[in-house]
């Protein structure tokens, strides 16, 4: 009457005893192992204990098929990895003390990098945070700057849904006070920005200016509606995944310093960065972006 999980764990730590030769590959090599299947019992009962009718005549099945007893892994569920999760959702914390922060996570593909960062974002949702992401690969060599701007557009519909008409009118008078005459040009580099205000119209910058709109003055009218969304109350969580592939110039990533280092004027943004360690050296911009930061002060991990 024993479920089949404990049934299982029992026989792998009686087959410790037989003779290494003989030793099945599914006995425990230390107690380690049996202790974090222990831990995965305890943690998930419902999914690892099997305990319902149903769960054991479908794995009874499955053993007289294989001779095996498959466990059911939860795809939701990210296990073993308690304590990256744990430091991602620290520093999200203090960020919502309101000071921006930076964390990068380094790791060979496949290494559960992804992964980690997806299970945290659901919690900073939770709590009135935005969470915008975006996935660099092969192709965004030339492009990794206006893939970044245009999460940033998207964010703006993430406003528009997550905020109460209240709340959207607050912002949009802010928005309206802090970039005055300009609107236009926050219009033109984040299209959706008229999703906030329907009942405005936006008027158009010229196309020339649009077009001739240098660095400087991209970072400068996103770091102005940064100071507006981003606060305590909605902490702005971005995730640039694999940056080993962004442009090589690094302008993306300057961009996302320019914002991160504006720490005087109220913005709150937590920016996490993923990338594969083993397939770039010290000289990419990812390094360089680590080192300005440490230098000017944001915390980073």
């Amino acid at each position: 009457s024993l479920p089949c999980s404990l049934c299982t764990l029992i026989k792998n730590l009686l087959d410790c005893r037989l003779p290494r030769h003989t030793r099945p590959d599914d006995a425990y090599s230390s107690l380690r192992e049996c202790s974090a299947d222990l831990h995965l019992i305890l943690r998930d009962p419902e999914h690892f204990l099997f305990d319902n009718l149903d769960s054991v005549m479908e794995y009874t099945t499955a053993t007289e098929l294989s001779g095996t007893i498959p466990l059911r892994i939860r795809e939701d569920v990210l296990y073993g990895r308690e304590k990256e999760v744990n430091m991602i959702i620290e520093t999200f914390c203090r960020v919502s003390a309101g000071k921006s922060e930076a964390l990068f996570i380094g790791g060979y593909s496949g290494s559960g990098k992804t992964a980690v960062v997806k299970s945290v974002q659901p919690r900073v949702t939770a709590v009135g945070g935005y969470v915008i992401s975006h996935k660099f690969d092969a192709i965004s060599r030339g492009r990794s700057m206006s893939e970044v701007i245009s999460i940033f557009n998207d964010l703006c519909l993430l406003i528009r849904d997550r905020n109460s008409a209240k709340e959207l009118f607050e912002i949009v008078s802010k928005l309206i006070e802090v970039f005055g005459g300009n609107l236009s040009v926050l219009a033109s580099l984040l299209p959706n920005i008229q999703a906030l205000m329907p009942q405005f119209k936006i008027p158009s910058a010229a196309k020339e200016s649009v077009d001739q709109m240098n660095f400087n003055s991209v970072c400068f009218t996103l770091q102005l509606f940064m100071r507006v969304v981003s606060s305590g109350y909605r902490p702005l969580m971005i995730f640039l995944d694999d940056l080993q592939w962004a442009d090589g110039d690094g302008k993306c990533l300057d961009l996302i310093y320019s914002l991160l280092s504006d720490t005087a004027k109220g913005s709150c943004i937590f920016f996490v960065g993923s990338y594969r360690d083993n397939e770039i050296n010290q000289e990419h911009a990812v390094f360089t972006l680590m080192a300005e930061l440490d230098l000017c002060g944001v915390p980073t991990s």
